[in-house]
């Protein structure tokens, strides 16, 4: 079995091209591109479909965002795709390599731009969300407690059950709870030890039932009972504690990440795209999606549309942030010193123990 985000440059082009031409180069569109489910439906509603009624344009929307699909449109001039929310490992790469376009700043009012952290919004991309990774368990186990570290979570003698994670192609491999597990403490993660990592990972394999594509279906291999605990994001096991599942988040040790809206080089609506990131970045938009599933926005007003016990909930409430870990997505752009970045090196070495 391989990861999703392995594909090569080829298939990735035969994709490009077999997209509707209708959707490239049409005046009066503008292309959104997220990573699904209800996370993308929630942002649909709270900014893409708006701006579109506003301005006057088609709103189309993909999902799958994947960076061998960016560079192979750019490079094939053929881009289909406008706005893309990527993460922060892939928005490095797409600027190392020049695939994409500069923000556009000056079509952002004066106070989106004041309520933005200058490093929210750097030349290529403007942020789109942070979020917290980290450990959900079943709350219906009646067990006394729940793995509060990454530790605890490969203890299976401790928290007997099966376990669900990510199979790699989002957001990243689990390197870093990996070597947690193992001892290695926040301050020296990086660079990522990926024979530590790997023998970790050794430990916990045959306890994980479920190595998923997609977060909507980690959750529900979490919510159906097919495991006892997870690594998944905080908004979508929150939200569906909120729908009634007997699920919970741990912020103790979660991962802070942090996802990037870009437009790709060539965009065939870049002039829509723009406006859209800047609709996208306000503040009632920014906490109309907060208030749909709890992310973080980068755009500090919209905190103060929130409920004040909703926002305490969030991953930059100041009582999780302290407990969480920054991940350092600037790491897997870096070169790696044999040609490749350290995400390719990354990718490559995950797959060989994957498909072990």
């Amino acid at each position: 079995m391989c990861s999703k985000r392995t594909l090569g440059a080829a298939i990735a082009l035969a994709t490009v091209l077999t997209l509707s031409a209708t959707v490239a180069n049409a005046a009066g569109k503008v292309v959104f591109v997220s990573f699904g489910g209800t996370y993308q439906a929630a942002q649909e509603s709270a900014y893409a479909k708006p701006f579109a009624q506003q301005e006057g344009v088609e709103l189309i929307s993909d999902s799958g965002p994947n960076l061998a699909k960016i560079k192979a449109m750019v490079q094939a001039k053929a881009v289909q795709w406008d706005v893309v929310e990527v993460t922060e490992a892939d928005y490095v790469n797409l600027v190392q390599q020049d695939l994409l376009e500069p923000i556009d700043y000056s079509v952002f009012d004066k106070d989106t731009l004041a309520a933005i952290d200058t490093k929210f919004r750097p030349k290529y991309g403007v942020a789109a969300v942070l979020y917290a990774f980290g450990i959900a368990y079943r709350t219906d186990l009646n067990r006394p407690s729940h793995p509060t570290t990454w530790k605890e979570f490969w203890d299976t003698t401790k928290f007997p059950g099966p376990r669900a994670m990510p199979s790699g192609t989002f957001p990243n491999p689990p390197w870093e709870s990996a070597l947690l597990a193992d001892g290695v403490t926040p301050d020296k993660l990086y660079p990522i030890d990926f024979k530590r990592a790997l023998g970790s990972l050794d430990k916990i394999k045959s306890s994980v039932k479920v190595w998923y594509n997609d977060t909507a279906a980690g959750v529900q291999s979490l919510v159906s009972g097919d495991v006892d605990y997870a690594s998944l994001p905080n908004g979508r096991v929150i939200q569906a504690k909120a729908q009634g599942a007997k699920v919970d988040f741990e912020y103790g040790q979660a991962f802070l990440y942090l996802d990037y809206f870009v437009v790709p080089k060539g965009a065939p609506n870049k002039a829509e795209a723009m406006k859209l990131l800047a609709f996208a970045s306000k503040s009632e938009p920014s906490a109309a999606l907060m208030k749909a599933i709890p992310y973080s926005p980068p755009n500090a007003n919209a905190l103060k549309l929130l409920d004040p016990a909703y926002a305490a909930s969030l991953p930059t409430a100041p009582d999780n942030i302290a407990r969480e870990i920054p991940i350092t997505g600037t790491f897997y752009g870096e070169d790696s010193g044999n040609g490749q970045t350290w995400q390719e090196v990354a990718l490559k070495t995950w797959n060989e123990w994957y498909g072990r």
